[in-house]
């Protein structure tokens, strides 16, 4: 049987934008084309992951993923399928949120040349700490796993909240 992983990809990325080395850590994306508000940015996709297994992942692959539930992660297949497509790194001022469990959409409008980020607490209930380097006006220092619980944040950002997340407060 034909492998169709090298006719279809696990995710899409809008051709607004491109992958670049990010000031604010590793890989990233970039706005090459001015994006419109709601406008979808990426269509994730990949393998699952159980909660129970995802430590042992992000050793092999590294931290990327999307939380679906309280059980499971999709997650890219190889650190090569995010060197292609790039990832979001954390910002405490996002501009990309979520719209359904598996699309990527502009909060805000975001200019030429502009980082896409977003907020870790919108999707990930189980984010290891880490030290935030995002530089925004109102970074939150540190990014952990209850961050998500923030009401300020969950008043801010609602909407644009996973629906695995968003279940849990609306």
């Amino acid at each position: 049987m034909e492998d169709l992983h090298k006719k279809w990809s696990h995710r899409w990325t809008n051709p607004k934008l491109k992958v670049y080395n990010s000031k604010i850590h590793g890989i990233g994306l970039v706005a090459i084309n001015k994006i419109k508000k709601d406008e979808m940015v990426c269509i994730v996709g990949g393998i699952i992951v159980p909660v129970s297994d995802i430590e042992n992942y992000w050793k092999r692959v590294g931290h990327f993923g999307t939380q679906v539930n309280d059980n499971f992660y999709i997650v890219p297949s190889t650190k090569k399928e995010i060197e292609i497509g790039g990832a979001f790194n954390h910002s405490c001022d996002p501009n990309v949120g979520w719209e359904g469990d598996i699309r990527a959409v502009a909060m805000r409008e975001i200019n030429e040349g502009e980082e896409l980020t977003m907020d870790y607490a919108m999707y990930d209930s189980n984010i290891e700490k880490f030290k935030c380097s995002c530089g925004s006006k109102n970074c939150r220092g540190f990014i952990q796993a209850g961050d998500w619980q923030n009401k300020e944040l969950q008043k801010k950002f609602g909407k644009y909240f996973s629906p695995y997340l968003k279940k849990k407060f609306m």
